[in-house]
């Protein structure tokens, strides 16, 4: 499992997910929530214009939490599954 890393800048408060896991997908459920690309903020369009293709995982920012809910898909050159960990 290949690792990409962001510098936090705001750090989410202990208690809550610390990373995100970015990973490649071909299915979404019917219940899964897709975001567009455009809608992220610029940290979350980043995040994805640098994912490499191989399962990442990268230290979640306050930005990044509040732009990605629990089982987001967001729509980009492919489906891509963000997971909150």
């Amino acid at each position: 499992m290949a690792s990409n890393t962001t510098t936090s800048v705001d750090a989410v408060p202990s208690g809550g997910a610390n990373s995100l896991v970015v990973r490649r997908t071909e299915t979404v459920a019917p219940e899964t929530r897709v975001r567009h690309f455009d809608e992220l903020s610029e940290e979350a369009q980043t995040l994805l214009t640098e994912f490499d293709g191989e399962e990442s995982v990268v230290p979640i920012t306050r930005t990044l939490a509040d732009d990605i809910s629990r089982d987001t898909t967001v729509v980009f050159n492919d489906y891509y599954r963000i997971d909150l960990a």
